[in-house]
């Protein structure tokens, strides 16, 4: 049941979460931190407080169930609790219109320098009067239109960049996953921030390693490495690779593991991102065996929402 509290500076009342009895929360009105009582009868549930770590009562958890949203362009996903109760909405960005734009732009630029390139070509050699030469130009002014129309291609294109908000309405926002390149041909990097542009990690994948057996990592802003998502077996991943996913068969699991220590070196598991056999995308986020919860959470949902999206499953 939920829980009434008045707060003893302001006098502004809410309803809380049974689950967070016996905890301390800072009020949302003068920021005053007291502590929240035992159970009382009550209605409703304020989802903007903040708990006394500051963080959004939405990451105060071990289990996040991910749900992607069908029948939408932009890439969306619902993140809910154990009981299926929406905590969290996330939202990539296709930029479909502005996309189509570029790809027009880029196919016309591209036809223009083959036409012209081709023709330069061929009018320089039978200038010299050597055919050879007049071929060897023109292949080379394809090749430079080709490579100019794709450069422009990239410039301008958009990023796309994830956003986490506290529910569809995106009044709040709680989370920025930034997309560091545009075109990325082995290593793709993403930097997570804080709405005020505090940065929290950044996420990498490597698409050479990742032709064997999918890795992402995350690092510090020294660049050390905080936690590396891998697939759960190399055997099934190079199943996956040749077989395919198999009607969802071979899902693709992820297994999250500590960077080896310095006293063992060994790798340690504190969770899993797993995909829930179903037609549709769900998985589950599990962190259950990081007891002392540490591995930032905000940092935990961002990666299970990348392994997803950025793995383009």
């Amino acid at each position: 049941m939920p829980i009434s509290l008045v707060c003893s500076t302001c006098g502004r009342s809410y309803q809380l979460k049974e689950e967070y009895a016996g905890r301390k929360v800072r009020c949302p009105g003068c920021q005053e931190v007291q502590l929240v009582p035992a159970v009382t009868p009550a209605e409703g549930f304020e989802e903007s407080w903040e708990t006394d770590d500051g963080l959004h009562p939405a990451f105060n958890r071990d289990r996040f169930l991910l749900r992607q949203k069908l029948m939408t362009i932009d890439a969306r996903y619902v993140v809910t609790d154990e009981q299926q109760r929406p905590i969290l909405f996330v939202e990539r960005p296709s930029h479909v219109l502005k996309s189509l734009g570029v790809a027009l732009l880029a196919g016309i630029v591209a036809i223009v320098g083959l036409s012209l390139g081709f023709l330069a070509g061929i009018t320089i050699g039978e200038a010299m009067g050597n055919q050879v030469i007049g071929a060897i130009l023109a292949v080379t002014f394809l090749a430079l239109g080709i490579g100019f129309a794709f450069a422009l291609g990239i410039r301008l294109s958009p990023r796309r960049h994830i956003h986490f908000y506290s529910d569809e309405s995106r009044s709040e926002r709680l989370l920025d996953v930034l997309q560091d390149q545009k075109w990325a041909p082995i290593t793709a990097t993403y930097t997570v921030l804080t709405p005020d542009g505090q940065f929290l990690c950044r996420m990498e994948k490597n698409y050479l390693y990742n032709f064997f057996r999918k890795r992402w990592l995350v690092k510090d802003a020294e660049g050390r490495r905080i936690l590396i998502a891998r697939e759960d077996s190399l055997i099934l991943s190079l199943l996956r690779r040749f077989l395919g996913p198999m009607f969802g068969m071979l899902r693709t699991n992820f297994v999250l593991m500590t960077p080896a220590s310095a006293a063992d070196g060994q790798e340690r598991p504190i969770g899993e991102f797993n995909r829930k056999l179903t037609l549709f995308d769900r998985y589950v986020l599990d962190l259950s065996r990081d007891r002392g919860r540490a591995f930032d959470r905000r940092m935990a949902v961002a990666l299970g929402v990348l392994l997803d999206t950025g793995e383009h499953r």
